[in-house]
């Protein structure tokens, strides 16, 4: 059984909104989904309780490894998942809703690299290691990318964004592809790795172009359940709550280089 983090503090008639609680489990995702002992925070976690506080619907939110979150979706065990890009596989199990733009680019540290523009110079870059949160999806081509260089040994699968960060300064890995607001988030709040925060080099690739990034329902919840939360999502987004959250926690350059308001 997962341990509760939190719960909504809708007041009692506004409960009435949604049909019963929402199982939202959650993995760490920079400053987008910050985890702290027996709290939640970040971007999407306070923009998601506002929209619970509005349509009248409890959460209940979890701490889960990312990959054990997709595999929860797939099969029922999750209501919502939080900070998602669009996917083949992900529409399977939920309806999309769109919320902001945004693109997962290439990061690594300051260095006298020649500068690389793709994804396939970096599989055509012999000795450049790369490493990726497993479960990340950025599309087809992002995937392809993963496969060639796992079959070239230069991949290197990880739990979250801040072991990553923890490997590219040891120098275990030279770049990893996700957006840099994930990895940002992710070190900066960590005594042991946020120097490099100030010496990150972001790279767009030239096959990784801008994705609709927002939230997923899963398709298992009732329809009336569905229709209290879009309508609840997408008031807040006219407000600009989500890219205003973005801007609260990241630097504008960061915000800049991989979100956009739709």
């Amino acid at each position: 059984m997962l341990t509760v983090l939190l719960l909504s503090a809708a007041s009692p008639a506004a409960r009435a909104g949604c049909s019963r609680p929402l199982e939202v489990p959650l993995a760490p995702l920079g400053f987008s989904i910050i985890l702290d002992g027996d709290k939640a925070s970040g971007v999407f976690v306070n923009f998601i309780e506002q929209v619970a506080a509005s349509a009248g619907c409890e959460l209940r939110m979890h701490p889960v490894p990312r990959a054990r979150l997709e595999f929860m979706f797939e099969n029922g065990g999750a209501d919502v998942i939080l900070a998602a890009t669009r996917s083949e596989k992900r529409d399977q199990s939920g309806r999309f809703i769109p919320l902001v733009q945004s693109r997962a680019v290439m990061v690594s540290l300051n260095g006298s690299r020649p500068a690389i523009h793709s994804l396939a110079e970096l599989i055509a870059t012999p000795g450049l290691r790369v490493a990726v949160v497993r479960g990340f999806d950025y599309g087809p081509a992002y995937q392809n990318a993963v496969e060639q260089l796992s079959r070239q040994h230069r991949l290197f699968l990880e739990k979250d964004p801040l072991e990553i960060a923890r490997m590219l300064k040891a120098k275990m890995v030279d770049a990893t592809i996700m957006p840099a607001s994930a990895l940002y988030g992710a070190a900066v709040v960590d005594k042991r790795v946020s120097d490099i925060t100030t010496r990150l080099r972001i790279e767009p690739l030239g096959e990784l172009p801008w994705h609709l990034g927002g939230m997923y329902l899963s398709r298992r919840l009732s329809q009336a359940d569905q229709a209290i939360l879009e309508k609840a999502i997408l008031a807040a987004n006219r407000n600009h709550a989500l890219l205003n959250a973005y801007r609260q926690y990241y630097p504008a350059e960061l915000v800049a280089a991989g979100t956009r308001a739709l």
